[in-house]
């Protein structure tokens, strides 16, 4: 196959313009930014960010099939990967293996930000809008939350970071 030539099956090059990008906010606590999904790169990899308030953070969670790289941008964080902590600045990456624990808090005093690749995608894409559904109706049921987490690959194991 030459160069010019392109496979069948791969993924389309891409332009992604500010416009297009997919924002959910959950207030005072984080907004996400779906920047390229599983769907527009044939599942091979997605890219996320998210501005993060200060204090505010997931819970400790695995992701079963996906790497996950971190880039952090903005802030100061504090992230937990298989129970070490570390300090990041931005310029700063962590890298996190699939099936490891890990959470992240932002521990500065101003709004954070992360860019983050899940490798292979997988279904957090799809996972985003319906964590924000459920966080800001009211309700933040837990078990809601960790059965969510279940169908797209990830399972909560832990609080989040103190």
């Amino acid at each position: 196959m030459s160069e010019s030539e392109e496979r069948e099956d791969a993924p389309k090059p891409l332009h992604i313009t500010p416009s297009s990008i997919q924002t959910f906010e959950i207030p005072d606590f984080i907004t996400f930014r779906i920047l390229l999904s599983g769907n527009q790169t044939d599942g091979t990899l997605a890219i996320f960010e998210d501005d993060v308030h200060p204090g505010q953070g997931p819970a400790r969670h695995i992701h079963r099939d996906q790497d996950e790289t971190f880039f952090f941008l903005e802030g100061e964080f504090d992230v937990e990967i298989a129970g070490e902590r570390h300090h990041m600045k931005p310029g700063d990456v962590g890298f996190v293996p699939r099936g490891t624990v890990h959470a992240f808090k932002n521990v500065g005093s101003t709004v954070g930000k992360l860019r983050y690749i899940l490798s292979p995608a997988g279904t957090f894409e799809e996972f985003i809008p319906s964590i924000h559904a459920i966080l800001t109706d009211g309700t933040q049921s837990q078990d809601a939350i960790a059965g969510l987490a279940g169908k797209h690959g990830m399972e909560m194991v832990g609080p989040p970071l103190e």
